[in-house]
């Protein structure tokens, strides 16, 4: 009668040439992980994008015009009258009940209880879910040192510019033509407007270089820039007189946030580039590498380019 056989175990070598292998098809799965995630992230943040614009065109529908920044009182944030793009289409993006809130008549503007409340809200659909710096709402110094609620999307304000590394930026023709001063008079969508300016509000008859060929809501990084957060028409804006990703894995751009002059600008945490939503409600991807005055005359509604959106 044969006895059993010794089950033999493995060996130390084995072992560890097994979780060797292992630990080989983890690295190998973690990148097209990473990729799968990032690219669910970016369709979430193009959708962001198209419902934005669309609520722009809905916005348009019932006023005849898209909406603009209106700057109020100007000045400090904590006492400015004015309102933004944003709070115009509220109720075009689920939020008829934060609209109501608003007390457009206070004499003190943010510093009304209500405006503050509103202020302080986060809204989901205004956030990137790439952008790992964002937290809904942080502190901000543009706005006297309270915390307000952030925004990763901001509208084209225009290509010419006068600060920074970026000076003299203008067009001969068109919406403001031969100013550069992209703050108040932006020749893009939306600028800041706090000069008040009638002729800032824009109609798609006003898009005379193409709603496709135009530029009107990027990508940015609220904590790149301090002039980001939705309530405030400082910080709801942006231009594209200073390159995309400007400065982006060059220096920490989380310590010059208060660079406006070179940081009043899209960025994107995505690689390689941006999603902007156009004039005529698409949505694309923007690469660093654009041309620089092709990224210039994209932005503006009526320069007279005949450059077309890659």
């Amino acid at each position: 009668m044969g006895g059993s056989r010794a089950r033999r175990a493995f060996t130390l070598v084995e072992l560890l040439v097994v979780i060797t292998i292992i630990g080989i098809l983890i690295a190998l799965l973690l990148p097209a992980v990473q990729a799968a995630r990032e690219a669910a992230r970016r369709i979430t943040c193009t959708n962001n994008l198209k419902q934005l614009a669309l609520a722009l065109h809905n916005y348009h529908a019932a006023f005849q015009t898209f909406p603009i920044n209106y700057g109020g009182n100007g000045g400090d944030a904590t006492n400015n009258t004015g309102h933004t793009w944003f709070t115009g289409i509220l109720p075009y993006i689920e939020q008829q009940a934060l609209f109501d809130k608003i007390n457009f008549a206070a004499v003190n503007g943010i510093g009304d209880a209500n405006n503050t409340l509103v202020s302080k809200t986060p809204i989901k659909g205004l956030l990137c879910p790439t952008d790992s710096t964002r937290t809904g709402i942080m502190g901000n110094r543009s706005n006297g040192g309270g915390e307000r609620a952030i925004n990763n999307y901001k509208s084209v304000a225009g290509g010419n510019w006068n600060a920074g590394d970026h000076t003299g930026v203008s067009w001969p023709r068109g919406k403001w033509a031969n100013n550069p001063d992209g703050l108040d008079y932006g020749n893009g969508l939306i600028c800041r407007n706090w000069s008040n300016q009638e002729q800032n509000y824009t109609s798609i008859n006003d898009v005379r270089d193409g709603t496709s060929n135009t530029l009107a809501i990027g990508e940015c990084v609220p904590a790149w820039c301090q002039w980001t957060w939705w309530y405030f028409p400082d910080a709801s804006t942006a231009t594209c007189g200073i390159p995309l990703n400007y400065r982006k894995g060059q220096i920490d751009l989380e310590a010059s946030a208060g660079d406006q002059g070179n940081n009043y600008s899209f960025f994107s945490q995505h690689s390689g580039g941006a999603n902007f939503a156009r004039a005529d409600g698409s949505v694309g991807f923007i690469m660093d590498s654009i041309d620089i005055n092709l990224y210039h005359s994209l932005a503006t509604i009526s320069g007279g380019e005949a450059d077309q959106a890659p």
